[in-house]
């Protein structure tokens, strides 16, 4: 199993499905490529400054430059209810 980080969402283009996360402070260069098909459902949609919690896909990137890609990923949603509102 490979190791969780956590970061934020960056970047988010909703037309194309896809946006850049950041690990560590504003300034940090450890990003990864996040598309809509690795995002668990139910876990909310990406959205910039949201925090996520994901894997880092153990395929190597198509082309140099390329950023390693996110995969697994949940969206952690504030104030969301946990139990689904049910009180």
């Amino acid at each position: 199993m490979s190791e969780r980080k956590q970061g934020i969402v960056r970047t988010w283009n909703e037309k194309r499905g896809f946006g850049i996360v950041r690990v560590g402070p504003e300034s940090s260069l450890e990003k990864y490529f996040l598309h809509v098909s690795n995002i668990r459902s139910g876990t909310g949609s990406p959205e910039p400054g949201l925090e996520i919690f994901f894997e880092v896909s153990s395929a190597a990137p198509k082309r140099d430059g390329d950023l390693p890609q996110a995969v697994k990923a949940d969206i952690i949603v504030p104030d969301a209810p946990v139990d689904g509102g049910a009180r």
